[in-house]
């Protein structure tokens, strides 16, 4: 589940893909994504209530041992892992407009605050013209994050209406080009991108977007919290995924977190490295 640069206006396939704007051209100037109503609460910072409860769920989902119900983690080989001055570097790619990306953040979020702390995370919505219209989910474009062994690097290259948001260029650019490409996947050049530290590489969301559907930013992080419930045991699962390839990059460390129950079971479940 991606959005791909299938064409240079929105394209709907079986897998729901639509276009990736080029990086010098906002999608909307192709009449793709018209401005709507500005829904209540959007683009606000996210409150201390909603920090706490996915705070609580990092914590909490150390010791879920459930399995994700599919994994599109793939392995990457290489002699060292990737690094920013002795940190582990995670690269994401996406979008404010693109629901798959809005279901990334998620899982994402959780397990990034494993290693370290958000600032300026804010809330958001997908487009309200695209599959999973408004898909409730957080923004990478404002947050600052700050941890001992992570050098987490993300790009929003739009907004919820296509016009262009963070520039994409760099180091970021040359592994976005490199790895967003055959043989990694069939629809290059799409997003969600996310690169773990030269060893795992995740290309679309892991979770459905339809998850998220009529519910605000508050009650997913309140049902995240609640180990019980339906959307933590999807969401979790691939939270787990993603911190135990974190933690296969960091030496295993932190230790209170790379050695928990519920990451030992999930690096089970990645791909083998060469």
């Amino acid at each position: 589940m991606r959005h791909s640069r299938i064409t240079a206006t929105l394209r709907l396939s079986a897998l729901a893909l639509v276009a990736l704007p080029m990086l010098a051209i906002p999608m909307a100037q192709a009449g793709s994504l018209a401005p709507s109503p500005t829904p209540a609460g959007l683009d606000q910072p996210v409150s201390s209530t909603i920090m706490k409860n996915l705070a609580q769920a990092a914590h909490d989902g150390l010791s879920a041992k459930r399995s994700p119900d599919y994994t599109s983690m793939q392995s990457l080989s290489g002699p060292n892992p990737a690094q920013a001055a002795g940190k582990s570097t995670v690269l994401y790619i996406g979008a404010d407009y693109c629901p798959f990306c809005g279901a990334l953040r998620w899982p994402l979020t959780i397990a990034l605050m494993r290693f370290g702390d958000f600032q300026g995370l804010r809330t958001m919505r997908s487009s309200p013209k695209d599959v999973y219209p408004n898909t409730t989910t957080l923004s990478f474009a404002q947050a600052k994050y700050t941890s001992r062994y992570v050098d987490f690097v993300p790009v929003e290259t739009s907004d919820r209406l296509g016009h262009p948001l963070m520039p994409l260029k760099g180091e970021s650019l040359k592994l976005f080009k490199k790895f967003d490409a055959e043989p990694y996947t069939s629809h290059p050049e799409g997003i969600p991108f996310l690169y773990i530290g030269g060893r795992w590489l995740l290309l679309g969301a892991p979770v459905n977007p339809a998850l998220f559907a009529k519910l605000d930013w508050a009650q997913i992080s309140a049902k995240l919290a609640d180990p019980n419930g339906m959307l933590s045991k999807v969401v979790m699962p691939q939270a787990n995924l993603i911190t135990a390839a974190i933690c296969q990059t960091t030496q295993q460390k932190p230790a209170e977190v790379c050695k928990a129950p519920g990451i030992q079971s999930a690096a089970q479940m990645l791909p083998p490295t060469s």
